[in-house]
């Protein structure tokens, strides 16, 4: 008996449709050849092992950039894997000015100026989640940033927790940075963690980088690390719910 076609190996098929690259018209495409490529990359074992396959190289669609009253959707992807500005853009009610805090496992935390809330949108869906700054950070909105992360990293789990920081003087010779966390399974904010550094680490430029300019959170391991000044970064530990500089 001769030996079976590489493409009609079950194991080998699977295995040569995990390297296809991860774009979002892959798998839909590869799923018209036949009956049998459909069902094997609509099998869930199947999709897991592709994110997982694909995880620390997942392809950039597009981009939200700020916008007076809304967030704007910049696409980079040319055709069939193109989104369209218009269905990734966010308006909102007013004229205030709208900074996306990033964008992480799909959905997008903004705080729009004045509103002294931060908004938790999931582009995809169209769901919008309002909170209301906790005491003590309500009174510095200007000087807020923040990420949103999914309680366990994954598409299937539905509550998120959102970290905001802040930075407020609190003498001449010290800034007070300070974090909070959100969790939407509860609904509550956690206490404040607060932290003082010397005012002279902590530039004028600096202020500005991290809370005016959209830089966002970078995500190594469990930590968040948001830079606060030249030579200073705040990492915040997602595993212990602290925050350290």
């Amino acid at each position: 008996m001769s030996p079976a076609a590489p493409l009609d190996d079950e194991n080998l098929l699977a295995e040569i449709l995990l390297r296809l690259p991860p774009l979002p018209s892959t798998l839909p495409r590869a799923s018209l050849v036949c009956k049998r490529w459909l069902l094997l990359v609509s099998d869930i074992r199947f999709f897991r092992r592709f994110r997982r396959r694909h995880r620390c190289s997942p392809p950039l669609p597009g981009c939200f950039v700020p916008d007076r009253g809304g967030v704007s959707y910049t696409p980079t992807m040319d055709s069939p894997d193109r989104v369209p500005a218009e269905r990734f853009s966010l308006q909102l009610d007013g004229s205030c000015y709208s900074n996306p805090l990033g964008c992480r496992h799909g959905l997008v935390p903004i705080s729009p100026n004045l509103w002294k809330q931060v908004l938790v949108w999931d582009p995809v869906t169209g769901d919008q989640h309002h909170i209301s700054f906790p005491p003590g950070l309500d009174g510095i909105a200007n000087s807020i940033h923040g990420a949103v992360r999914r309680a366990a990293g994954d598409g299937e789990v539905h509550h998120f927790q959102v970290i905001l920081v802040g930075v407020v003087e609190v003498d001449k010779q010290h800034v007070g940075v300070l974090a909070c966390v959100y969790s939407s399974d509860t609904g509550v904010w956690d206490n404040i963690i607060s932290v003082l550094i010397p005012f002279d680490a902590y530039t004028t430029r600096g202020i500005f980088a991290v809370c005016f300019t959209g830089m966002s959170a970078v995500l190594v391991g469990n930590s968040l690390y948001w830079r606060l000044g030249v030579g200073v970064w705040m990492q915040f530990s997602s595993s212990i719910w602290r925050g350290r500089v």
